[in-house]
Order: C-alpha cells, then structure tokens, then sequence
C-alpha cells in the first residue's frame, strides 16, 4: 500500500510486568510469551504484510534505541526516533508525524504500541487494511475497536455509533459517539453492560496531516512545540528535540485528542488481541496443563498446584508445591511469588524494593 507507514511505539518501561521487566530492559524487548520472539519482534512482524522496512517509524526512549536496532536490523537507523524523555503515546505520535511531513508529508500513518499480543493475525492485518482504505480517502481518526469481554479498568472504552457508511451494511465501520480513557470500576461496569462500547486497542490509523490538525485544535501548546522541528533537517533533530520535550506536557494521545475530537470512527476487529500489561494476561494467554498451571521458559517441576504461572531461567529449576492461582516470577537474581489476585502491584513491589533494598 502506498504512502502506508508503520509507526511502532516503544518508549514504555514495563513496571507492571516486574521483575522480568526492568528499568534498562522493558517487556517490549523481552520474549514475555515464550514464543521465542520477543514483544517488539512480533509487532513488526505482524505489520509487514501493510509496509516494507524501510517504512517502519520506531519511536523510543533515547536508552533503548541501540536495542531497537538490534532487534529490528532491517528498519533503517534513520527511521528510529529517539526521545530524550518519556513523555507520553501524543508527544511519541506528533514526533513521528513531524518526521513524516519531511519525509512523506502524504503519509497514513498505522499506529501502534509495540507490546501487544494479537493471535489471529490475518484477521487483524485485514481489519488494518480495511481502516487504511477508509482514511486515505476521508479526514477520519480511526481507532481498532475489540469487544469487551468483561469491565476493565486499565482500558479505554469506545461508544460505538451508527454505520460510518449506511450504503455498506457489512462494513465493521461505524462512527464515534463518545470515548473515555481509563473509566473508574463503577464506570466500566456500566459500560460493560449497556454493550454498545468497546475497547479501544491503542491501535490507529489516520494520515499524517489529519493528525496534526486534529492536535492543533485539540491540543495547540503541543503540536506548536513540535512545529519548530519544521524548519529544522532531520539530520540535525538532537538537540531541537531536547529542546521540544523540555516544554511539551506528559499526556496520552486518549486524553490529548481522542477524547475531544469529532472527526472519529472505528473499525470492529475480531482478532483475538490482548494488552501484555499485568502478568494476568500473559497468563491467559499462555498454554495450560490439566491443573490449569501456565510455565513459560522454564524447567519447573509442579506438584499439587493449580491456576499457577510460572516464568523463570531455562538454566534453573523450579519446584513448586501446594500453590493455588500463585504467580512464580523470577529472573536476574530477583523473585516474584505472589497470588495472581495481586498481579496488578508488581509495580508496586518493585517501587518499595528500590526504595528499602536499594536494588
């Protein structure tokens, strides 16, 4: 597809997934499923069908682009944009759209994070394409909808409206009515049961300039800081960047612009998705045995346990007796082992580990 850039988000630190996710070497970076790629791997993978290499638009923290290189060789060096601060999915998207404007000002633009599980890809990749379609041709922000399968807190929910296209009664098209990042436990029950929202995958698609407009109106002081980069060869982008960050407000691309745009649809998916953001849904995702235990990448001996993860070092051995829904983590010297009821504070584990052990 022409003109058809992939930009993979891959700034975030993973503290959720701690203590396999760490500081200098988050989940995107690491073969958290056990399928022998990691996070980052799969995301490009699954997006070459849409773009060649050459297309691909990494955008990451100024640490971790040495590992982005090495795990994607075949993605240009140039195309790996480097953040000097971690500032959010809306700072990652306007930088990726400001380098697009010099490179292919006509560009659409298939965003997406880079740690995501989908399981049935050509499902997927046909849900892209349909999406990619649509808002080559129209000044829509598309957002990849996935039904909701119970009230969860740690997404963004999506209302879905009429049919984007009434002459198309098949199309997985439909207009936005309202979209609310992160809803409180009361909320997204709510939610949950009326049924006509759904959650919104962190998945876009929308050409370059509609994003920008769309962050002119939405959010001026930010997309004012990035248009300095404008005049500026990309060659020389260091310390403009710098400069940039320095000034631009920490925010979610949801908050920025998705919650106050008008000029919104999605397209329903029927892929199997996931967001790898607790040690939860890698255990949902995981392969089980009869007692409902989940191992991954490791030599572990289990008895009398069940509903157990367990994730360690293929070189260590692992006995595990007389657990329920326990979670066994370990990996470079540190040890998780907790009941899976309280997966969602591995990054508090991790805060007061740092701040009395001084790890």
């Amino acid at each position: 597809m022409s003109n058809v850039y992939c930009v993979i988000l891959a700034g975030g630190i993973g503290s959720r997934l701690w203590p396999l996710s760490r500081p200098a070497q988050p989940k995107q970076f690491l073969d958290v499923i056990g399928v022998g790629q990691t996070m980052l791997q799969l995301t490009y993978n699954r997006f070459l069908p849409i773009c060649p290499p050459e297309r691909f638009v990494l955008v990451t923290l100024q640490d971790f682009a040495p590992l982005v290189h090495e795990q994607l060789p075949d993605v240009p060096l140039s195309n790996i944009l480097a953040e000097p601060f971690k500032r959010n999915t809306a700072a990652a998207i306007a930088l990726a759209a400001a380098f697009l404007k010099q490179v292919d000002p006509d560009a659409t633009m298939v965003v997406t994070p880079a740690d995501h599980v989908i399981l049935n890809n050509d499902v997927f990749i046909n849900s892209i394409s349909q999406s990619i379609r649509l808002a080559q041709n129209s000044d829509t922000l598309m957002t990849i909808g996935v039904k909701a399968f119970r009230p969860e807190t740690a997404y963004g929910y999506i209302q879905v409206g009429d049919k984007y296209d009434d002459s198309d009664p098949a199309s997985p098209v439909h207009n936005v009515r309202t979209f609310t990042e992160k809803p409180n436990a009361e909320m997204a029950n709510t939610f949950y049961e009326c049924g006509d929202f759904c959650w919104n995958s962190g998945v876009f698609v929308w050409r370059r300039q509609v994003i920008e407009d769309a962050m002119r109106k939405c959010m001026p002081s930010l997309q004012q800081n990035f248009d300095i980069l404008d005049t500026i060869p990309i060659s020389s982008w260091g310390e403009a960047i710098r400069d940039v960050y320095e000034q631009v407000e920490t925010i979610s691309i949801d908050y920025a612009v998705l919650e106050k745009a008008t000029n919104e649809s999605v397209c329903l998916t029927q892929a199997a998705w996931s967001d790898i953001g607790a040690w939860n849904a890698i255990y949902e995702q995981c392969p089980k045995d009869q007692q409902q235990n989940a191992v991954v990448n490791s030599n572990a001996y289990i008895k009398n346990s069940e509903g157990c993860l367990v994730h360690a070092p293929k070189d260590e051995v692992l006995v595990v007796d007389g657990l329920k829904d326990y979670m066994v983590i370990r990996k470079n010297k540190m040890t998780l082992i907790c009941p899976r009821s309280k997966a969602d504070s591995a990054w508090r584990y991790a805060s007061e580990v740092r701040a009395e052990m001084d790890f």
